[in-house]
């Protein structure tokens, strides 16, 4: 491997330890736990609290063990972050009919996965920066990638139909998970609906927001439906353009006479 592309150090030390077995005994006498139960209350703690809550401090007191302790299954705060990410992605759903259509499993794909990042909403909290990328991750692109397979597409368009997937269902879950963190802080979703649409409204008026103000105003049906349901019109639209590309990709080249 060249200089140029050789990886950084640290980041290769991390990603080595979220890949390892970490069932495997560690030198010294029998700890008290495991690494897997550190991961589940360091979980939980992002659950209740927020990603920012996880330290190791506060991991190790929910244990009753000292910080230090924590260090002896975890080398490092990124490491434990590292290994929670992961978990709390769990694993992608499993594809119930081998028949069906590629279709309604990526459907079914979009929707668990939305579903993941609403229960885990600390999940959007991190930043976009180099970090590795654990088993459960890969899990959830090998699933994605599966399907489109089965469409006759190769390669370079699999994963082209997997960065328009998974990101449109990132993207499109925003909102459902900035209503569930609004939620995990004891407010009702009446009281996130009429914040937002204070702020919406203020394009009502205002020169600079014409198009937007518009749609506020058009007539039509004033319930929109349920967050899911919008999502899923969404991305029914998004496979429609992914399918019309499968489609033309099977025909065959016109002859030259």
């Amino acid at each position: 491997m060249s200089a140029s592309l050789a990886v950084d150090p640290e980041l290769r030390r991390r990603s080595e330890l979220l890949w390892e077995d970490r069932s495997r005994a560690t030198r010294g006498p029998r700890a008290a736990f495991t690494p897997e139960d550190v991961v589940a209350v360091a979980t939980e703690l992002a659950d209740v609290e927020g990603l920012a809550a996880v330290t190791m401090n506060a991991v190790s007191a929910r244990l009753g063990l000292t910080t230090m302790a924590v260090y002896r299954y975890f080398p490092s705060k990124e490491t434990l972050i590292d290994a929670i990410i992961d978990a709390g992605m769990g694993l992608p759903p499993t594809p119930e009919h081998p028949e069906r259509e590629w279709r309604a499993e990526v459907t079914r794909w979009a929707h668990a996965k939305r579903e993941m990042l609403i229960r885990r909403p600390w999940l959007a909290e991190l930043p976009f920066v180099a970090a590795p990328h654990g088993p459960n991750w890969l899990l959830w692109l090998e699933a994605l990638a599966a399907q489109f397979a089965r469409t006759g597409l190769r390669g370079r368009d699999v994963g082209e139909m997997i960065s328009i997937v998974d990101g449109f269902t990132r993207g499109a879950s925003d909102t459902s998970i900035s209503l569930a963190r609004w939620k995990s802080r004891g407010k009702t979703e009446r009281e996130w609906a009429a914040a937002v649409g204070a702020d919406l409204g203020r394009s009502l008026g205002d020169p600079r927001f014409p198009a937007f103000a518009a749609i506020i105003t058009s007539p039509g049906d004033t319930d929109g439906g349920s967050l899911s349901e919008s999502f899923d019109f969404c991305l029914q639209r998004v496979l429609d353009g992914i399918e019309a590309y499968v489609t033309s990709t099977r025909r065959p080249a016109p002859s030259r006479g």
